[in-house]
């Protein structure tokens, strides 16, 4: 039986990590840099639009006798580099370029940013259950609505429990489905859910949390 092959890997996700931390702290310091020096005169601002790099890996191996002399087989057996090693241990390499760039790019891929606003709205109070709608709305800084913008509402257990003393609400039942895209006139999109009224008389918190990739929102309901 032929012993299990040994491997000894560089971590290449390490060092292509350690550029990207690098290239971060270059670019924190460069941004960090005071728009006037002491005389008043405009110091020179960089920005570091992408960095190209190439790495050559090199990897060392043998051959290794297993076995008998009946039995015996040869295998592969990765060691550490060293270029002093001499060919009587049937050494061998294999050397490898990896080459890439990093790319800055703009926050939100050069979009505009979204910005998510959310309200709820009573629409009726039954025995067992009170009915809101939940609208949230997703607008550029300008004010402008976003349509088609995809939007995903949960209920946020932990943080209604933490609301409400230690104090752990049901559930709410969402009518409508609780992902979908906002409508092109005002950038809204509208949820229906129904409280139970047990809670919701005893001035219960439900809390609510909408978001749209990395923007979030928050919409708390209580009764009045």
């Amino acid at each position: 039986m032929s012993s299990p092959t040994t491997t000894n890997s560089l971590a290449l996700h390490e060092i292509v990590l350690s550029i990207a931390d690098s290239l971060n702290e270059a670019q924190d310091t460069l941004r960090s840099m005071a728009p006037y020096d002491e005389y008043g005169r405009p110091n020179t601002l960089y920005q570091l639009p992408y960095l190209d790099f190439n790495l050559e890996v090199i990897s060392q191996f043998e051959t290794t006798q297993t076995g008998g002399s009946s039995t015996g087989g040869n295998g592969i057996r990765f060691v550490p580099f060293r270029s002093t090693e001499t060919t009587s241990r049937n050494l061998g390499t294999i050397t490898s370029n990896i080459s890439g760039r990093f790319v800055a790019v703009m926050p939100n891929e050069g979009l505009p940013q979204v910005l998510l606003i959310g309200s709820a709205a009573v629409d009726s109070i039954a025995t067992d259950f009170a009915f809101y709608t939940i609208t949230v709305k997703a607008i550029q800084p300008t004010g402008e609505p976003i349509g088609g913008q995809r939007i995903e509402l949960n209920f946020d257990a932990d943080t209604s429990f933490n609301l409400n003393g230690g104090n752990a609400v049901t559930p709410p039942v969402f009518i409508d489905p609780k992902d979908g895209y906002t409508i092109n006139e005002d950038g809204s999109f509208k949820v229906k859910v129904k409280l139970k009224i047990s809670d919701y008389d005893l001035l219960r918190t439900f809390v609510f949390k909408a978001n749209s990739g990395t923007q979030f929102t928050s919409i708390a309901i209580s009764k009045p």
